[in-house]
């Protein structure tokens, strides 16, 4: 039963990562309780990330009725590329020219042909959709590195996907916390300029992400971002990766437990949590110069479970510091990590509205 469960649970995260709502919660722009279709000709296909995109001229069609004939102009915002990309969609899967049927949910503004969609069938018949997913294995215990310690960590894992709550963020936050959730603006949101999001919450996010362990260094690279953070566990003080973006971090081994002690982050708009993770949870929360992190890894005794606790505090932001827990499940070495690239254009249909630019079609920059 206990296999089963964790089977479920790695089937269940990797659907939410096909559905790439760790970028944006779809249901805000999107109407997921109905359905359009639209039939027409591919103008333009981007595989990126966060968002693939479509432009498609087509007709719509809702339960199967016309709803005008004028040939019009569509955008599809997609999954990000690694979601497509375990659904059997490459680069050159839809070309221009090509016959295609759309099944979306419809834009909340009316009039707005801005459509979201990951179900797509071709010219042939063949379809493209979340069910049609690859499957990803959990691994089994004879797949755990030899070794004691933290050398049985090394492996690839996945994260849960804890999207955001609808009783709004967990986290304590003080007056100007208050302030700043009071005053989100999507527009202003780092989400639109391809800023990684911060720890804890990109382990909120539905990816997956791999440990490293060399001697008493440890690596961990986050498939969402390619966000590659290198510890080495002697106490000493580490700009873990080259943009800084991720402070300065001590790491030591308590045990064999993994402790990384991160400071001196530069502020952010989202450094606290983002809009669509748990600890955002409909805004994003920034994060000032006063950030720290303690983040504490510790295996299961099987090997296939990583514990993940964690204390966040900024006093310029929260009135305590907040404690969390996830849990990580060990994945099959050979599950595909799928690259991320992050894309300005895609980058910024987080916040897309009417009278926006269109999107860009073709080679243009």
């Amino acid at each position: 039963m206990k296999r089963i469960n964790r089977l479920a649970t790695v089937l269940s995260s990797v659907c939410l990562a096909a559905a790439a709502q760790a970028h944006h919660s779809v249901t805000t722009h999107f109407d997921m309780t109905r359905s359009i279709e639209i039939r027409g000709v591919v103008v333009d296909f981007k595989l990126r990330s966060p968002h693939a995109s479509m432009v498609v001229d087509g007709q719509s069609y809702i339960d199967g009725v016309l709803q005008d004939a004028t040939v019009q102009r569509w955008e599809v915002e997609s999954s990000a590329a690694p979601g497509l990309r375990a659904m059997g969609i490459a680069a050159d899967t839809f070309k221009p020219g090509d016959r295609i049927t759309v099944v979306a949910a419809p834009n909340r503004q009316a009039g707005f042909r801005f459509v979201n969609s990951s179900n797509f069938t071709d010219a042939s018949g063949k379809r493209y959709s979340r069910a049609s997913a690859e499957q990803v294995q959990t691994a089994t215990a004879d797949s755990v590195a030899n070794g004691e310690g933290i050398a049985r960590m090394a492996g690839r894992w996945s994260a849960p996907g804890a999207f955001a709550r609808r009783e709004g963020s967990p986290l304590p936050l003080n007056a100007a916390g208050i302030a700043a959730r009071d005053s989100y603006d999507p527009k202003q949101s780092p989400a639109n300029t391809c800023e990684a999001m911060n720890i804890p919450d990109i382990f909120n996010s539905p990816y997956l992400f791999d440990v490293m362990v060399d001697g008493n260094e440890i690596t961990i690279h986050n498939q969402p971002w390619k966000v590659e953070r290198r510890i080495v566990l002697d106490g000493s003080a580490i700009v873990t990766e080259p943009q800084g973006a991720f402070g300065v971090v001590r790491g030591r081994l308590e045990g064999s437990t993994v402790i990384l002690a991160s400071e001196r982050f530069p502020p952010s708009g989202w450094g606290l949590g983002g809009a669509t993770q748990f600890l955002g949870s409909g805004v994003d929360l920034p994060s000032s110069a006063q950030k720290k992190v303690t983040e504490r890894f510790s295996l299961s005794e099987d090997g296939l479970t990583l514990n993940y606790d964690y204390t966040l505090e900024d006093p310029a932001y929260l009135t305590q510091p907040f404690n969390g827990h996830l849990q990580f499940i060990r994945v099959a070495a050979d599950t595909p990590m799928y690259p991320y690239e992050c894309d300005a254009e895609s980058a910024s249909m987080f916040s897309r509205r009417p009278g926006d630019d269109a999107l860009q079609t073709g080679n243009s920059p």
